[in-house]
């Protein structure tokens, strides 16, 4: 009797596998969440911005872009970290660097809402007692891993093509 199953190219016989009697399922890898890295610059401020103040200027731009309903957006801060120094015309601003203090902030939205999130940043130009301002995402990715990965290659390209002794 000869061998079930078909010959490969190199003459083996390869077995034929019985298909798997239970239904197979996917992994949806499809996110609910999107991920953004903000820097929240205030000009003409002494001190930079607390953790709160930049919670607030973030639902204060969403609610001043988008009405009631945009203010309503769920948005969760995950991390905050205010900036130490002034960097003079580091950014490229319009004010230059004086009296600028900031803060880089990690805040989490669903998905859905991605795209009224970074027009509200965009659009940001005062906080809500009337300080200007002016927010820059600095990433925006579908997890944490693939924000902080987004950000590294971002910040060594910045650091390969502006070494700081040149």
């Amino acid at each position: 009797s000869r061998p079930r199953g078909r010959r490969s190219t190199m003459g083996a016989v390869v077995p034929e596998r019985d298909r798997f009697p239970v239904s197979q399922r996917t992994l949806d890898l499809k996110t609910e969440s999107a991920y953004f890295r903000v820097r929240l610059e205030l000009v003409g401020s002494s001190e930079p911005p607390s953790g709160a103040a930049f919670a607030t200027a973030i639902t204060h731009a969403l609610a001043k872009t988008h009405g009631v309903v945009g203010g309503a957006i769920p948005l969760e801060h995950l991390s905050f970290e205010p900036e130490t120094g002034t960097k003079s015309g580091q950014h490229g601003g319009r004010h230059g660097g004086s009296g600028q203090h900031g803060c880089v902030g990690v805040a989490r939205c669903h998905a859905s809402d991605a795209r009224k999130v970074r027009t509200a940043l965009a659009m940001m130009t005062t906080t809500p007692d009337g300080a200007e301002c002016r927010a820059s995402v600095l990433g925006e990715a579908g997890s944490l891993v693939a924000l902080a990965g987004e950000c590294a290659a971002r910040d060594l390209a910045r650091r390969l093509i502006h070494p700081r002794g040149a």
